[in-house]
């Protein structure tokens, strides 16, 4: 079965700072299945900034995007969750 991957934002409560270790407390949340492959901070706006991670998941997956979306909101420092997008892995 194929793989999928999932742009992900991730909007940091305003006490986050150090994007760094808000990506790893990410990773240590989720299941073995899911990796981060790339990760980007994107300025929002007057010096917010929000965090993109590309996170590669098998495509059959039960749920979709449901488990790491609330996975993910449930990491401390993470304000709101939104799957941008979704394409198949080569």
């Amino acid at each position: 079965m194929a793989d999928v991957i999932a742009l992900v934002k991730i909007y940091p409560s305003e006490d986050v700072s150090d994007m760094d270790s808000l990506v790893r407390r990410i990773e240590e949340s989720l299941p073995s299945i899911y990796r981060v492959v790339m990760k980007e901070t994107v300025e929002i706006a007057y010096g917010y900034k929000a965090l993109m991670l590309y996170i590669r998941f098998p495509e059959d997956t039960e749920g979709g995007t449901e488990e790491l979306e609330t996975r993910i909101a449930g990491v401390d420092g993470v304000s709101s969750v939104e799957i941008e997008a979704v394409t198949r892995a080569l």
